[in-house]
């Protein structure tokens, strides 16, 4: 199964454009991602999107609230720790397992749930084997030990340039064991072979354009079915 991410900061918090992405993206992609950096409220908006994956980040304040909202509608939700890029200094102290009590209000709605691992794979790995939820990792961040369905978040790019390296600086910044080696943490369609397909074998792949137009889309399609 194939999906797209889409970052609201990256097409400017442009929700007519979120839509069109969406409208494209929901016709040829089993799921379309939207990123949790900020919320997505306005109910105009949620109505049209289709095959949605929305997040919730366990550390905000709102986020028994959000998951309401969220449940309301025909999305699956992810539910993440949360960044503390996008959090406030409070937000930011809540502990690790307040994830836990999210997923446990989660499990009660009839959306599929996916969980974000990165950062608690040790305190959600119990709860999502119990309840059959999707393991989602970031790609370069290691596959985790965690007997589920999988979805993997990859960034990628037609063909790499520094240009697109700079852009990418806070994001590779934040992963561990980041030491100049992109390759392992964002996928460039020109040199991806065949035998590297592989390891993502019965994963929903969430490919994440750092270019979004949409040629690029259809490409990382064409590329991963091997059209």
């Amino acid at each position: 199964m194939l999906a797209i991410a889409t970052k609201l900061t990256k097409i400017n918090y442009d929700y007519g454009r979120l839509l069109e992405i969406n409208k494209k993206v929901s016709k040829s992609f089993d799921y379309h991602v939207i990123d949790a950096e900020t919320t997505l409220l306005d109910e105009s908006i949620l109505e049209d999107l289709k095959k949605a994956v929305l997040t919730v980040q366990s550390k905000r304040n709102d986020s028994f609230e959000l998951l309401e909202k969220y449940a309301s509608y025909d999305f699956d939700i992810c539910v993440v720790l949360g960044n503390k890029a996008y959090l406030s200094k409070k937000e930011s102290n809540f502990q690790k397992t307040r994830i836990l009590d999210i997923l446990e209000r989660a499990i009660t709605y009839e959306n599929k749930i996916w969980v974000g691992t990165e950062g608690v794979e040790t305190q959600v790995k119990d709860f999502i084997e119990k309840n059959d939820l999707i393991s989602y990792y970031v790609y370069g961040c290691g596959n985790p030990d965690i007997s589920s369905k999988k979805a993997v978040y990859i960034p990628y790019v037609e063909k790499m340039d520094e240009n697109i390296l700079d852009s990418m600086k806070n994001y590779l910044g934040r992963r561990e064991n980041y030491h100049g080696n992109w390759q392992d943490f964002i996928i460039s369609l020109e040199d991806l072979k065949n035998e590297d397909l592989d390891k993502f074998k019965d994963h929903i792949i969430v490919g994440y354009p750092i270019n979004q137009d949409y040629e690029n889309i259809l490409n990382f399609k064409n590329k991963f079915l091997g059209k």
